[in-house]
């Protein structure tokens, strides 16, 4: 309430004196004797009789006695603990500041302490009723502090415990005057106060303001003194949000308030400082999960899994770890989620629109993600099947601070197959607010690697890879010439890499004996950089040959070379067995090997017709072999944007 004084005065003045105010109250307790309190007085008179002799003799004389019963004059207030109410707190928003709570999560219940005061000389039953805004509910009074461990906040234990207890739960509360009842035959020093508790349920978006205040109902004097009427009397006044005439009705709201947490989320790639290379890329900031490299920049992550072998076909995964951070005041329990990721990716110059369905498999934190991709035209070009596992559904996040946690991702071996990017998707959802839409999001990139190698063919959509299907090639050769294959190393993974190319033949010489011959090769960037040692697994036969590497070949194309067999002039003529030539292909960062080892040269006996048959390539103009004409293939590399 207001400081207005509602000073009660004595009911009666007597002659002989008067009763003293008793004030002991901080909290505007201003009253005056208490109501019953008995009053008496004796008037008591002194003179001189005068003696005949003069003298004189003085002589007291007492009167009646005279009791005078103090009246009741009531008054009371409920205000906070400190009596700090005033006519700006009748709104959640204008509460004093002890009574604002923050960062309350939604669905909690809040506490708060007020006091009922007797400002009045007679004790008195206040009732208690409640004004709340939105987003409150079930406001409770008990008359015992119900909040164990002093937070403000009551758990579902301590509210049930505190309504257990009998008479605990109020509906009005009782407040005797200050100082000695007079109703009572005990002796007593009441403080004419009596603290009660407000509890109360809240909901409510981020960052609301909600709240609740009592309201006390009970008797105040009203007299010409206060806009009552003579000759006064007590009357029965609520407390209202803004009073006004009369004024002894001027009793105001004390609101508390909750404001409900804004979830402050930030679900990113763990913090690296280290730096990776990626394949054929620069340094840049990442870590290495296994053996699979993985750049981090801004909410991305980008893993450049290596190959398992083509041998290996089964599922290949990666493990992304991610970084929750909680910027608020309140600790928070976060659903960890994969979410249906809709996006686009350009490859090659062509941009694609990817959608996706996401299931859980019923494993907590586990989801089945299904990929679509189409091209600009709308056609399907892929579609992939993956299993997301995120380590922990649902992770707890202390106030300011952060929490690990990983993603695994289990796909289908993409080493012989066209892959496409895997972009996922992980929500984080905050447990301090009424929703379930994740309040942050991080994403998970991989980009599988892939290779084929074989003949060209003019197409590389045609290539099959080379592991006993490619194009089988046989060229006809003839002593002290060379003989070419144009070939084709393809790229259909999704980053870019490099390339070693070896391989050898053994042939017959004219003295019996049996040779391994290198192949060269080249190409445009492409070197010879060392060397490699060689066993012919069916002549047993050992040699040391040239390693030559390519260039970086980008994700999505491929890269044309020649492989050169210089036959010295002492070669024998195959006779019916072709001389075979094995050939090896390896990606440098993704280690896939693969090789083609069913080309072949036929020579032809001296003096005998060169006969051969091309089924590939384009025909240039002849060349004279051994005085004969024959045609000759030429490489007719077709570079591919996407292999589809």
């Amino acid at each position: 309430m207001n400081v207005n004084t509602k000073v009660l005065a004595l009911v009666a003045a007597l002659a002989a004196g008067s009763a003293s105010a008793q004030t002991t109250s901080p909290l505007e307790r201003t009253s005056a004797t208490n109501a019953g309190t008995v009053i008496t007085n004796v008037a008591t008179a002194t003179y001189d009789v005068p003696n005949n002799d003069g003298t004189a003799v003085s002589t007291t004389t007492t009167s009646n006695t005279v009791s005078t019963t103090v009246a009741e004059k009531m008054g009371f207030d409920i205000t906070y603990t400190n009596g700090a109410d005033a006519d700006a707190t009748d709104t959640a928003a204008t509460a004093i500041s002890s009574y604002q709570k923050p960062n309350v999560v939604p669905g909690s219940t809040v506490v708060f302490p007020y006091v009922a005061v007797n400002n009045g000389n007679a004790s008195q039953s206040i009732a208690l009723e409640s004004a709340t805004t939105s987003g409150v509910s079930n406001v409770v009074f008990f008359a015992a502090n119900p909040d164990g461990n002093s937070d403000g906040l009551l758990s579902s234990t301590e509210l049930t415990t505190a309504k257990g207890i009998t008479g605990n739960v109020l509906t009005s509360v009782t407040v005797a005057p200050s100082g000695d009842d007079p109703a009572t035959t005990a002796v007593e020093t009441n403080s004419g106060m009596v603290t009660f508790y407000m509890a109360y349920d809240v909901t409510g978006n981020a960052s609301a303001v909600v709240g609740a205040t009592p309201i006390g109902r009970g008797k105040v004097w009203a007299d010409t003194s206060n806009g009552g009427t003579a000759p006064g009397e007590n009357v029965t006044v609520t407390e209202q949000k803004d009073p006004g005439s009369p004024a002894y009705d001027d009793l105001w709201y004390q609101y508390s308030s909750a404001t409900i947490i804004a979830p402050n989320l930030t679900n990113n790639p763990q913090p690296v400082t280290t730096e990776v290379t990626p394949p054929t890329g620069t340094a840049t900031s990442g870590y290495t999960s296994g053996t699979t490299l993985i750049t981090v920049s801004g909410d991305q992550q980008v893993a450049y899994p290596k190959s398992d072998g083509i041998s290996d076909t089964a599922n290949d995964s990666v493990t992304f770890t991610n970084t929750l951070t909680n910027g608020s005041g309140t600790s928070d329990t976060v659903a960890l989620t994969v979410e249906a990721n809709t996006t686009t990716f350009v490859s090659g110059g062509v941009t694609y629109t990817v959608t996706q369905t996401v299931t859980s498999t019923g494993t907590a934190g586990q989801y089945t993600v299904v990929q679509t991709v189409k091209d600009p035209s709308g056609a399907t070009v892929n579609i992939t099947e993956v299993t997301a596992t995120i380590s922990t559904p649902s992770l707890l996040v202390g106030a300011n601070s952060s929490a690990n946690y990983t993603v695994t991702v289990s796909y289908p071996d993409q080493d012989m197959a066209n892959p496409y990017p895997i972009l996922l998707k992980i929500g984080a959802d905050s447990g301090n607010d009424v929703d379930t839409t994740p309040n942050d999001f991080t994403f998970d990139t991989i980009l599988a690697p892939a290779m084929m190698f074989g003949d060209t063919s003019g197409s590389s959509s045609d290539l099959a890879v080379a592991t006993g299907t490619a194009d089988t090639v046989n060229k006809l050769g003839t002593a002290g010439n060379a003989v070419t294959f144009p070939m084709d190393l393809v790229n259909p993974g999704e980053y870019a890499d490099t390339y070693t190319l070896s391989g050898y033949t053994v042939i017959a010489l004219t003295d019996g004996t049996k040779q391994v011959l290198a192949i060269n090769y080249s190409g445009v960037g492409v070197t010879q950089t060392g060397t490699v040692s060689v066993t012919d697994s069916v002549s047993g036969l050992s040699a040391i040959i040239p390693v030559y590497t390519t260039g970086a070949v980008s994700a999505n194309s491929e890269f044309g070379v020649t492989a050169s067999v210089a036959l010295p002039i002492n070669v024998t003529s195959t006779a019916g067995t072709n001389y075979v030539l094995s050939q090896t292909a390896k990606a440098q960062y993704s280690g896939i090997t693969l090789t083609d080892t069913n080309d072949s040269i036929t020579v032809a006996a001296a003096g005998s017709l060169a006969l051969a048959k091309f089924t590939q390539g384009t025909a240039t103009p002849n060349e004279p072999i051994n005085g004969i004409t024959a045609p000759r293939a030429i490489p007719l590399p077709t570079p591919a944007t996407r292999l589809v």
